[in-house]
C-alpha cells in the first residue's frame, strides 16, 4: 500500500509536505495557491516526525480537517499521528509497517494475523480501533499482493469504470463496478470470460461455495478449518459451481491433504473442470494469476 508520508518508515514517501499539499488540493480549488502554502505549513508543523510505537494525537488544524479524505488515503502513516478514521487501506499499510516489507506470498499470512482482532500486533498502532472489516482488509491484502507482483490494481476513470489495463486488476467495490460486487471482489481480464476472485477470511461455508455463479470462480482465503474442504459432497460441489482454483494458507492445505490420504485419496486429484488442481498455496496465486491475466483462463 503506497503511502506518501514524507517520514514513512517504508522510505517511499515523497519529498515533502509542499508535495503532498500540491497532490491534495484539487486544480479548481479557490485561492488554490494560498491552499497549497497553507495545508503544507500545517503538515510540517505538526507531522514532521516518522509513527511513534505508540499511537500519539497531534492535532488537526481546520486546513488539513478540509482535505483529510484524501490526505488519509495518501499517507494512511497518519492514522498512527491523529484522531481519525482507520480505513482497510490504512490496516493492509500498517501490517507493511510491522513486517517492514510489502506484501508479498511469502508474508500474506503473517499481515493477516497482525491485523486480527482477536490480537493486534501493530509495530506503530493507529490511534482509533479500526472500524474496516476483516473482509475489507482480506480483500485489500489480496489486492496488494496482486499488485506488488506483477498483476497492478487498476485505476478509475471520471466516468468511475475501470481504466482497464493488462496485467492489471479491478477492484468490485469501486466505482461503477460496485454494482455487480455480488458476483466476487476482484475481477481479472481474461478469455474467453473473466476470472471472479473472491476473497474471504478464515471460514469458507456456504458464502465461498455460492460465490462462484457457475463462472470461472477463484478462491482466495485465510481459511484455518480444513473439514470445510474434504467431505465428498463439498468437494463436488466446489466443481460443480465452476471454481477454478482455490486459494489458502500452507497449513491447512497439509491437513487437508493429511485427511484425504487417511481416507487413501490423494490432493493432486482434487480437480477442477480443466484437470488442474483445485486446492493450492497462496505462494502459487500470483504465478498463476500473471499466466492467465489477459490470455485464456483454460491454463488455470
Amino acid at each position: 500500500m503506497d503511502c506518501l508520508h514524507p517520514f514513512c518508515p517504508m522510505g517511499a514517501g515523497a519529498g515533502s509536505w509542499d508535495e503532498v499539499a500540491e497532490i491534495v488540493v484539487p486544480p479548481r480549488a479557490p485561492r488554490r495557491a494560498l491552499a497549497v502554502t497553507g495545508l503544507a505549513n500545517a503538515l510540517k508543523r505538526d507531522f514532521s516526525q516518522p509513527p511513534a510505537a505508540g499511537a500519539t494525537r497531534l492535532p488537526a488544524p481546520t486546513t488539513v480537517k478540509s482535505h483529510l479524505e484524501t490526505l488519509l488515503d495518501l499517507c494512511p502513516c497518519l492514522v498512527n499521528q491523529m484522531d481519525a478514521p482507520v480505513s482497510a487501506g490504512a490496516v493492509v499499510h500498517l501490517c507493511e509497517l510491522t513486517l517492514g516489507a510489502r506484501i508479498s506470498s511469502t508474508n500474506i499470512g503473517q499481515a493477516f494475523a497482525i491485523q486480527h482482532p482477536s490480537g493486534r500486533t501493530w509495530r506503530y498502532p493507529p490511534f482509533r480501533v479500526p472500524k474496516a472489516g476483516v473482509g475489507d482488509i482480506s480483500e485489500l491484502l489480496c489486492s496488494d499482493l496482486l499488485t506488488n507482483e506483477g498483476v497492478p490494481r487498476m485505476g478509475l476513470k471520471h466516468d468511475k469504470w475501470p481504466d482497464w489495463q493488462v496485467p492489471g486488476h479491478a477492484l468490485m467495490n469501486k466505482g461503477a463496478l460496485r454494482d455487480l460486487r455480488a458476483l466476487g471482489d476482484i475481477l481479472i481480464p481474461c478469455a474467453p470470460t473473466n476470472l471472479l476472485i473472491s476473497v474471504k477470511t478464515e471460514s469458507a461455508r456456504e458464502r465461498l461455495l455460492y460465490s462462484a455463479n457457475s463462472i470461472e470462480g477463484i478462491g482466495f482465503g485465510f481459511f484455518n478449518q480444513a473439514d470445510e474442504f474434504v467431505t465428498r459432497r463439498r468437494i463436488q460441489l466446489f466443481k460443480r459451481m465452476g471454481f477454478s482454483a482455490i486459494y489458502m494458507p500452507d497449513d491447512t492445505l497439509r491437513q487437508i491433504e493429511a485427511e484425504l490420504a487417511r481416507r487413501g485419496e490423494d490432493i493432486a486429484d482434487v480437480q477442477n473442470i480443466y484437470g488442474t488442481r483445485l486446492y493450492r498455496p497462496h505462494s502459487v496465486f500470483t504465478s498463476d494469476m500473471r499466466r492467465v491475466v489477459g490470455r485464456s483462463a483454460f491454463d488455470l
